[in-house]
């Protein structure tokens, strides 16, 4: 792996390895060998993306002896930066990607408003124009293998990202008694088989059924937006009495 001795890599290490522990735990006898996969493809990504998140919180640092203990750390500056990273994703994943991808192989979008549809799905979901003008001898949604090797992964991404949210907050409250924030999950059996009793079944579940089942909750933002909400009050009262436009 060409990888760099950062925090990105550091989180990518822990998201990469939560897929390998998926794949080996549904690799066994009472799986079919066609059903060995993801209860759907959201939920890979969100064993990973989880694994990342909980790798970076203060107590699993502290644990390993990365930061002292008594380290200070701006929580509204963390949730910033891990808004940063989920938030804004979202619209882009599920409304730009996946609305281009439909347009494009469902609805049999003309050749020549192949880059005019991409840039008023952007401007529609995440309010961003081009900084110079982008005509249909461009194609910038080709700037994306995924258009053309992997179409609607994207919405897997999005939604894995409201599942992390919802196991995460379920280990945090239920199992580790913690903050959602500030947690650790090394040296939990508790939380090893909450995971283990997600991942064995593979695809020969519904989801949806699982999900239910051990978090006591449908697909819900819930946990997501709970996550969130110290950053939001904090950000509405820094942005008070501005005026947006679009």
């Amino acid at each position: 792996m060409s990888v760099e001795p950062n925090t990105e890599w550091y989180e990518t290490t822990h998201h990469e390895l939560g897929h390998i522990y998926y794949f080996l735990t549904y690799s066994n006898p009472d799986v079919p060998p066609l059903l060995r996969q993801g209860a759907n493809r959201a939920y890979h990504e969100a064993i990973g993306s989880m694994m990342g998140l909980a790798a970076q919180q203060k107590p699993f640092l502290a644990g390993l002896g990365l930061i002292d203990t008594n380290t200070k750390t701006d929580q509204t500056q963390q949730l910033l930066k891990e808004a940063l990273q989920y938030v804004p994703f979202i619209p882009f994943a599920s409304g730009v990607m996946s609305e281009w991808e439909n347009a494009f192989y469902a609805e049999n979008l003309p050749a020549d408003q192949l880059n005019a549809k991409w840039w008023a799905l952007c401007k529609q979901y995440q309010g961003m124009v081009p900084p110079s003008p982008r005509g249909e001898n461009f194609l910038d949604p080709a700037t994306k293998t995924h258009i053309n090797d992997d179409p609607a992964q994207y919405y897997d991404y999005a939604l894995s990202y409201v599942i992390l949210f919802q196991l995460h907050d379920h280990i945090a409250r239920k199992i580790l008694h913690q903050d959602p924030h500030a947690t650790n999950y090394y040296g939990s059996k508790e939380v090893g088989q909450f995971l283990q009793d997600i991942m064995r079944p593979g695809s020969s579940r519904d989801w949806r059924t699982v999900l239910k089942e051990k978090t006591g909750e449908d697909l819900s933002a819930r946990a997501m937006v709970d996550y969130f909400q110290p950053l939001m009050a904090y950000l509405k009262e820094q942005n008070k009495g501005r005026k947006y436009t679009m």
